[in-house]
């Protein structure tokens, strides 16, 4: 058997969305659609203008996050001096000197092992902060964007799923129960003859 053509399957797909004269579709079938389609174009509206009004702020919060820390964090050479276990991880004391030659040491939280002695390359910051890690990268922040843009868009589109769902609950109700009642008035019209 050859399968369908793309012509075939896009036919196939337009009458499964409602877009045909059938004259079989009852009056809540049609109704169903049309809603359920109004709803379809209000979350296509909708969901861009939420997406931008909450991805525009955190991108610009991202933005200015990697432009401060590219600003204030640089690379030093630290000698680790102290390791104190903790509950998860170590707190690492280290040593190291500036580039203005002041001495200096910090604390930072590390979950790899670590010796007294160690020579790390880590990153210092404002007031002696260290830590593993540098500056933040630009992917962490479109990272956060698409979490943000994926999360709007969910929030967008819940209530109208759900009002969707609603709808198609009291349509199934009222499509069984008009189903009942022609059942029932077969069964008449057949006892009568």
């Amino acid at each position: 058997m050859k399968p369908p053509d793309a012509r075939t399957r896009a036919d196939r797909l337009r009458r499964r969305c409602g877009f045909d004269g059938n004259p079989l579709r009852r009056h809540v079938d049609r109704v169903q659609w049309r809603i359920g389609l109004l709803l379809l174009l209000v979350f296509l509206v909708a969901a861009p203008v939420v997406c931008a009004h909450v991805v525009g702020p955190v991108h610009g919060a991202g933005v200015r996050a990697e432009r401060y820390e590219a600003a204030t964090r640089h690379r030093v050479d630290a000698t680790v001096i102290g390791v104190r276990p903790l509950e998860s991880g170590r707190e690492v004391t280290a040593a190291w000197t500036d580039p203005d030659g002041a001495s200096r040491t910090g604390h930072y939280t590390s979950w790899k092992a670590t010796q007294l002695g160690e020579r790390r390359e880590l990153w210092a910051g404002p007031g002696g902060r260290l830590g593993e890690t540098g500056p933040r990268k630009h992917m962490r922040t479109i990272g956060d964007d698409v979490s943000a843009g994926a999360a709007a868009a969910t929030g967008a589109g819940l209530p109208l799923l759900a009002l969707y769902l609603l709808l198609r609950h009291r349509c199934d109700r009222r499509r069984y129960r008009r189903w009942d009642e022609e059942w029932a008035d077969f069964d008449r019209r057949s006892r009568s003859t």
